[in-house]
């Protein structure tokens, strides 16, 4: 995922150079271009993904069928990232994530807190103020979901459902749909979802609404489910549509006065984060 005017550069010139590589961007659209109350630190209208000093992806490693010591251990460890798959009250998967020196990892939710990098809240309607939409249950999550970078050309970037919290940990509870995958990994959807969108003829005058698809913890690609909080996953979609080569952007705005999308686009791509709460 680089711009335009990265295309030609090779890893040798921009080794040299002071300037980081830039993958893309992270937009926040509805407020034309700026935050009613200006753009602060991760809260802000437009967020640059760039290659970190030091890479910080993950890759998922050893798989913990049962709640032994050495699970408890992995989730308790706040230098080891893992996701918790409970299958039942007195079962419960956990997936370890080992260090993957050729990634980035960007991290978008609601949550202030250090994990993440880009803040999104919900959008205030007009006739309401901050103060009036306290009340109303989120329909932003506070670990939405995150992006990974390839550190070297094309730079491809991948969009996961979920983000780590300030423990390097992501839970799936019993009612969040969740599945074992042919190679013996575990899979799983968040409650309400992050989806996914192709336009057609990509994003230009002639763009029309593609197909919404839904993504999952480890990043595939399925069909939407019958109702977003359903047990039951669609079909997986085996044309991936989670990765890009081009700028990302993030387009929040008002469905009622309590439902808030937000949508990332990626080239000729668009995700949409409908949660209502964490799951």
């Amino acid at each position: 995922m680089f711009s335009p005017e990265q295309e030609n550069i090779s890893p040798s010139s921009t080794s040299s150079s002071k300037v980081p590589v830039k993958y893309g961007e992270l937009m926040v659209l509805g407020y034309n271009g700026s935050l009613p109350n200006g753009d602060r630190g991760r809260r802000k209208s437009r967020f640059s993904l760039s290659r970190r000093p030091k890479a910080n992806g993950v890759r998922p490693s050893t798989v913990h069928a049962a709640c032994t010591a050495q699970a408890a251990k992995a989730i308790s460890n706040k230098d080891q990232h893992s996701i918790s798959y409970t299958l039942s009250r007195g079962q419960t998967v956990v997936v370890e994530y080992t260090h993957d020196n050729n990634t980035d990892m960007f991290q978008i939710g609601r949550s202030t807190e250090s994990p993440i990098d880009f803040v999104v809240t919900d959008t205030v309607a007009g006739s309401q103020s901050n103060s009036d939409t306290q009340s109303v249950q989120s329909t932003i999550s506070r670990f939405a979901c995150r992006v990974m970078c390839q550190r070297t050309p094309p730079y491809t970037a991948r969009i996961y459902a979920a983000g780590f919290d300030s423990s390097k940990n992501i839970f799936l509870g019993e009612k969040a749909a969740k599945w074992k995958t042919c190679d013996g990994q575990m899979d799983g959807l968040t409650t309400n979802g992050v989806l996914v969108m192709h336009p057609r003829h990509g994003f230009t005058e002639d763009s029309k609404p593609g197909v919404w698809r839904e993504i999952s913890v480890c990043g595939n690609v399925f069909t939407l489910r019958e109702t977003r909080s359903a047990q039951q996953r669609g079909k997986m979609v085996r044309h991936s549509l989670t990765h890009t080569h081009t700028h990302t952007h993030t387009h929040t705005h008002t469905h009622t006065h309590t439902h808030t999308h937000t949508h990332t686009h990626t080239q000729g791509k668009m995700v949409r984060d409908t949660h209502r709460a964490r799951w």
